[in-house]
């Protein structure tokens, strides 16, 4: 006899067991994200699609510079396109980033161009008109970096003593020239020995070190001026000096001290860097001092520093006792000989700063005269040297011997008279 089967009542009548634990049946994930809300609603037209997307750059606290460059470039992309922005196609951009590279412009400046596109349309409006395109490539260019020697020249060189503190700065801190014009007095901790650069590139503050050489020269003018002034003050009160000023003054530097290379105030920040690497320091510091956020950025100064694994020595070298480190053939410089300098001061107005007329007499067979020197004073112990352009000279130099012409053009002798000239023009002052 068959027993019945009694009739499943658990379950709701199914025959199986509910699966438990990972394989327990759950509720489904809800996206709450996927919605997009654009910043623009409605077909606006150009100028308002603009002013919308301005707005939403500054809410979202873009840098003033980024938020110009995009704003520039929208306008412009508008212009060109001729119709309202909602109908606006990835071909049509495509069609506008071809004009761009026909027309010249590097892959950096239609990179900024798609990204401020990308920008507009796709991140604020959800409208991926730039999906698929990729940012332009780049050229991999080597760093231009001044050698040390150089860089001695370069201060040796300089025609105040402002310009040298700004070309020491740019060496020995390793910042950008954004970041020095805004150096303030307070930003100095001389105990800690550290100079704090606040909201550098990318709103990020950083630490970098102080230099010795120039910590006496800072104490000094922080004790004179106070702690909230700009350590470059521009000529109206609260201003700092401009980029451009350091780039001019960079570039005097490089001139006088006959320098080939296209120095610029960057190209020190690659000598701090490339130097500091030769010199044995960790690159995980060097990127901790440029403030770089990725460490492939600092990498590219291992393809220019001279490292000391390729200094090594070969062995038939040392047993033949050569070496075969580069030997200078620097020759000492030549004296221009005996020299008479007389210094004239010019009558004191009170628009133009104190000032006076130099000349050096060299004291040759018959005598050689160089005039059209100017010695000025726009703050109490602060001497410009001025020289006329050397082809004014021209005339004299054929009365020198070779010797005599090099010295001149050398930055050593310029040195020596902006210091002896400033001393007899500071003495008249007394």
């Amino acid at each position: 006899m068959t027993a019945r089967r009694r009739p499943n009542t658990y379950n709701n009548g199914q025959p199986y067991i509910p699966p438990r634990g990972r394989y327990a049946p759950r509720d489904a994930v809800g996206d709450h994200l996927s919605t997009i809300h654009p910043v623009v609603q409605g077909f606006p037209s150009s100028a308002d699609f603009t002013r919308a997307i301005v707005r939403e750059m500054k809410i979202r606290f873009y840098q003033p510079k980024t938020i110009k460059t995009y704003r520039n470039t929208l306008i412009g992309f508008l212009r060109w396109f001729g119709a309202p922005p909602h109908r606006v196609t990835r071909e049509d951009i495509r069609d506008f980033l071809e004009i761009l590279v026909d027309g010249g412009a590097s892959s950096s400046w239609v990179g900024v161009h798609l990204a401020a596109l990308r920008t507009a349309f796709d991140k604020m409006c959800g409208r991926q008109v730039t999906l698929g395109l990729e940012t332009p490539r780049r050229p991999k260019r080597m760093p231009v970096v001044p050698s040390v020697h150089e860089i001695r020249l370069m201060l040796e060189a300089v025609t105040s003593l402002r310009d040298k503190l700004l070309v020491g700065l740019l060496y020995a801190l390793g910042v950008r020239v954004s970041e020095v014009v805004r150096l303030r007095y307070r930003d100095i901790d001389f105990d800690r020995r550290v100079v704090t650069i606040w909201q550098g590139k990318g709103r990020v503050d950083r630490q970098v070190m102080l230099p010795v050489s120039f910590e006496p020269l800072l104490r000094h003018m922080a004790n004179a001026y106070a702690a909230d002034e700009f350590l470059f003050p521009a000529d109206r009160k609260g201003r700092h000096i401009s980029p451009r000023t350091v780039q001019r003054a960079v570039k005097n530097a490089a001139r006088l001290a006959g320098v080939a290379k296209d120095i610029t105030p960057h190209c020190l920040r690659h000598a701090f860097a490339t130097h500091l690497l030769e010199n044995g320091t960790d690159i995980r510091f060097i990127q901790k001092y440029l403030g770089h956020a990725k460490l492939e950025t600092t990498t590219i100064y291992t393809r220019v520093a001279v490292l000391r694994e390729n200094r090594v020595t070969s062995p038939l070298d040392v047993l033949t006792g050569a070496n075969s480190q580069a030997v200078t053939t620097e020759k000492p410089p030549q004296s221009v000989g005996c020299m008479a300098l007389a210094v004239t001061p010019r009558p004191a107005t009170a628009d133009e700063p104190l000032a006076a007329d130099a000349t050096v007499t060299i004291m040759n067979d018959p005598p050689v005269t160089l005039d059209g020197i100017v010695l000025s004073q726009s703050r109490p112990g602060w001497v410009a040297l001025e020289l006329p352009p050397l082809e004014t000279w021209e005339q004299h130099f054929q009365w020198l011997t070779r010797q005599q012409r090099e010295r001149i053009t050398s930055p050593d002798f310029y040195q020596h008279l902006q210091k002896q000239l400033g001393d007899r023009f500071l003495r008249l002052l007394e």
